[in-house]
């Protein structure tokens, strides 16, 4: 322990604003990923913050990763150093399926059966949330007494008040029973309706700031939430309900004064009506600027300019389609005459990259849309150099692609390997890099499975890979939604939760 120790030690002494308190109820507020990723989520920062803010309550931070050097089952939280598992409430965090394995590790690790129906009353609650719950919460529904669908800064006050009255897992379970976005798995046959934080919520930010995590020193805050673009393979619009622009006052009032880095989070920033006023004030500040992405059809040479002194390197947009009639089909709304407008803005303001988000294995693509995306790339390469960033189509639940299929794994490595051959010719003006077939597969498994999808993730949690999960999924019985062929060619069959 004394390696783990040392290590715990220095990311405390690396952060800003941990909270130290003691209370009679305990939470662990758990992500099952490394530090660097968790310390770089706003929702995990938020419920952090939430409970730390009800009276009675404490709550303190635990990680998968630490796992490689705590003894089985002791899992230690950053605050306190004690077991993980030994609290009331142990709430995890969980963004992505490829976490679903993660999840079972992380439980394991704490001291706590993954199963719900194998840990007894007077074991911690567990309560999952996060973006995957509210995506698909099914594969999750094995190891939870509670899964939360929508905003955490809804739930998390009403958890603690039931359980404040309760003290007791199985009052808690009754009390909150058919409230808006509490999913029981074992009493709900439905999952309910997300809840929405209202705009007086907003805006969520960092409650901590570390130089470990992965926006080393950015203070995170969101601008707006839900999303007013259409597109059909996104969940932001559908998962967040309605865009809620944070009034420009009252973002800049949530940044400290001595914040040296901000990096303003949203669905489509480009969208934000007050992304320039913001971005000329933090300037004013001396801040650092930073956004994950922008649209190409919103940017202009100001607000590329306003990103440029705040400190961006890479021009970062997404055309998500390679052709037109593509991207048409997706309602992203952009065209390739804007994409070549903000490489173009990219050159002239000295922007060391140019990044461009492409998606294949979409639904009705043909080789003559991959002829399209590469023609474009190589026009687009005379311009800026170019990173083409491109990963397989995963079809989503609450998604028009609900009943789209997966493109299957030979297909996409065959498009891959095509575009990374015709591509080589244009190096060092076009770099390539690609996501993997089969995990997009998994991927997409679990983005639309049930619960045995989550009894399929229990075997794997001592060895995950591609072939485990095939031979997992088939000793549980999981069968294909569409009754379309696996990736190795089997007929399958399946009936979604």
């Amino acid at each position: 322990m004394r390696r783990l120790r040392q290590r715990v030690a220095e990311r405390l002494a690396a952060e800003e604003g941990a909270i130290f308190k003691d209370a009679p109820i305990r939470v662990t507020v758990a992500y099952p990923n490394s530090y660097a990723v968790a310390m770089a989520s706003l929702g995990f920062q938020t419920v952090y913050r939430l409970f730390n803010e009800e009276p009675d309550f404490a709550a303190e931070r635990a990680f998968l990763e630490d796992a490689e050097l705590a003894p089985a089952g002791r899992l230690p939280s950053y605050e306190s150093f004690r077991a993980a598992g030994d609290v009331e409430i142990f709430a995890v965090s969980i963004a992505f399926e490829l976490d679903l394995v993660n999840l079972v590790r992380l439980l394991r690790a704490a001291g706590l059966e993954p199963l719900r129906e194998e840990r007894g009353e007077r074991e911690p609650l567990v309560i999952l949330g996060g973006p995957l719950t509210s995506s698909n919460p099914w594969p999750l529904a094995p190891f939870a007494d509670v899964i939360l669908i929508g905003d955490g800064e809804e739930a998390i006050p009403l958890i603690a008040e039931a359980y404040r009255q309760t003290r007791d897992k199985r009052r808690f379970l009754e009390s909150v029973e058919g409230m808006p976005g509490f999913f029981l798995p074992d009493r709900d046959e439905r999952e309910p309706h997300w809840t929405s934080a209202p705009l007086e919520k907003l805006p969520v930010y960092s409650q901590i700031v570390s130089s470990l995590s992965e926006f080393p020193g950015a203070f995170l805050i969101e601008a707006e939430r839900g999303c007013p673009r259409p597109c059909t393979f996104c969940l932001a619009r559908v998962m967040y309900g309605p865009t809620r622009n944070v009034p420009a006052e009252a973002l800049l009032a949530a940044i400290p004064e001595a914040v040296q880095k901000v990096g303003l989070v949203g669905a489509s920033l480009s969208d934000y009506p007050y992304v320039k006023e913001v971005g000329h004030e933090l300037l004013r500040r001396g801040v650092k600027l930073s956004v994950s992405s922008i649209r190409a059809d919103r940017v202009d040479a100001e607000l590329a300019q306003i990103l440029k002194e705040g400190g961006l390197r890479t021009f970062t947009v997404a055309a998500d389609g390679p052709s037109q009639r593509l991207r048409d089909l997706l309602k992203k709304q952009i065209s390739e005459e804007q994409l070549l407008r903000a490489a173009e803005i990219a050159r002239s303001l000295g922007f060391r990259g140019f990044k461009l988000y492409q998606m294949i294995g979409l639904p009705t693509e043909t080789e003559g849309d991959i002829d399209e995306m590469l023609r474009f790339t190589a026009k687009l390469s005379q311009i800026t150099p170019v990173t083409l960033s491109v990963s397989p189509f995963v079809p989503k639940r609450h998604t028009p692609h609900f009943g789209d299929g997966f493109a299957g794994v030979k297909i996409i490595d065959q498009r891959l390997k095509r575009i990374r051959k015709e591509l080589r010719r244009l190096r060092p003006r076009v770099e390539v890099r690609s996501g993997s077939a089969k995990w997009a597969w998994i991927e997409a498994v679990i983005a639309r499975g049930g619960s045995e999808v989550g009894l399929a993730a229990l075997r794997l949690a001592e060895g995950e890979s591609y072939s485990a999960w095939k031979r997992a999924l088939a000793e549980v019985g999981w069968r294909d939604p569409l009754n379309q062929a696996d990736p190795q060619g089997t007929a399958l069959s399946f009936n979604i939760s």
